[in-house]
């Protein structure tokens, strides 16, 4: 009931409060989400540590993850960059291997392009093998992952909101599908809303939602996260980040969690 009560506290603060505070004198870079996929381009370095767990429940055990992750983004042009990042992730599960080790590598590219009604964006990610993690009777480390996404920015003055749509399928080196291969696939949704203060602080709410479109991997594939945010400027271009995630459903892999970070700007 309290997290009920709080989570209605921080959604109607950020809706009915925040756009009435004052506004930045000088429109700015686009708010970075720390949660949700960017659809703006940047030249950033990012790093950040993901904590998650899920409680016990009877169909499956108690799980906790643990990831440190660092990603690169370089313009080259003003609506095209190319990504990289790399990670490292500690899995604890009670009834699944235990397991650490170097996360995925990514590679991807971006394409964002403003109107004079909204900026939009879209890309894609291509996601090497899990050479760290075991291979189970429903995971297969060895495929590779392509992540495709597009989306749309809209700033009303010092609010923002970003919208994206991410569909995710593994694959493996030829890509194509084999009777001895099923592919499991997702799709993700997000909504970022942000608010710029006057001291460059910017307040964010995310929602974050999973959902599987077949093969799903545990009973509790798919979730629905709720992630107030802030970035605290600690110079002109760099901040620290901080989210807190907090599930909306029963039927979940993940129950809460935080992500906690640093974001550099080089520049425009």
């Amino acid at each position: 009931m309290k997290r009920k009560s709080f989570i209605a506290l921080v959604f109607a603060y950020s809706v009915f409060i925040i756009p009435l505070l004052s506004t930045p004198d000088n429109e700015e870079r686009p708010v970075h989400p720390n949660l949700n996929q960017e659809l703006a381009v940047y030249n950033k370095v990012y790093v950040a540590g993901t904590a998650t767990d899920r409680t016990p429940r009877q169909e499956d055990g108690y799980e906790r993850d643990r990831k440190i992750s660092a990603s690169g983004e370089m313009k080259l042009s003003d609506s095209f960059s190319v990504t990289a990042n790399y990670g490292y992730i500690d899995h604890y599960s009670t009834t699944r291997k235990i397991w650490s080790g170097w996360d995925r590598w990514a590679v991807g590219a971006k394409y964002y392009v403003k109107t004079d009604f909204a900026s939009f964006g879209g890309g894609v990610q291509f996601f090497g093998p899990s050479v760290s993690q075991p291979r189970e009777a429903d995971i297969n480390p060895d495929l590779f992952l392509i992540r495709a996404y597009f989306g749309g920015l809209k700033r009303f003055g010092a609010f923002s909101i970003q919208g994206t749509a991410n569909f995710e399928s593994e694959t493996n080196s030829s890509g194509k599908e084999t009777a001895e291969e099923s592919f499991k696939r997702f799709l993700y949704s997000g909504l970022t809303l942000s608010y710029s203060l006057p001291s460059k602080t910017n307040l964010l709410l995310e929602f974050n939602h999973r959902t599987t479109v077949s093969n799903t991997i545990t009973p509790y594939s798919d979730y629905f996260v709720i992630a107030p945010g802030i970035q605290y400027p600690t110079n002109q271009n760099g901040y620290l980040t901080f989210s807190l995630m907090l599930q909306t459903r029963t039927d979940s892999n993940i129950d809460r969690g935080f992500k906690i970070g640093y974001l550099y700007f080089f520049g425009d």
